[in-house]
């Protein structure tokens, strides 16, 4: 059986596929002229299967390491953190259903959302950007480039 991090690595990579083939098949919708994508019998809806593979092993090799990012601030700041000196609770209803209310820690989750958008986007923009121009064949000093130009203002000193 997957575990936790399989199931989510391979439907981050089913979600990725599905998204980059709309995205071409939406941006060739209509468009005719130079630089029309054309469709072939062995590709009928004219896919330029490169970007799509780019994108798939990023997400492959990005979607661990988020997953357990995503565990380890669950571990640190828990939605629903469990009250010192409150035992479990025992349930034997006999087959009725016991409903047992949950607060969220709204702190921890504000937490959890600040470091996420600030700490967790710098860093996967960042992977993505060095990440897409190393596969595009770009030297290191592409990358770096990529990362100064490309970036929005704020994540990178020039």
């Amino acid at each position: 059986m997957p575990s936790h991090l399989q199931k989510a690595t391979i439907q981050a990579a089913i979600l990725n596929v599905t998204s980059s083939v709309l995205a071409q098949v939406f941006k060739s919708y209509g468009k005719s002229g130079p630089g029309a994508v054309t469709a072939s019998t062995l590709n009928p809806l004219g896919l330029d299967i490169v970007p799509i593979i780019q994108f798939l092993i990023f997400c492959l090799l990005s979607t661990p390491p988020n997953f357990l990012f995503q565990q380890f601030l669950e571990s640190r700041f828990p939605a629903y953190p469990t009250q010192k000196g409150k035992q479990k609770l025992k349930i034997d209803d006999g087959g009725e259903g016991v409903t047992v209310e949950k607060k969220v820690d709204i702190r921890n989750t504000a937490f959890k959302f600040v470091i996420d958008q600030t700490l967790g986007a710098s860093i996967n923009t960042i992977a993505f950007l060095l990440a897409i121009k190393a596969m595009r064949g770009g030297s290191l000093e592409d990358c770096a480039r990529d990362v100064k130009t490309e970036n929005s203002p704020g994540y990178v000193d020039s």
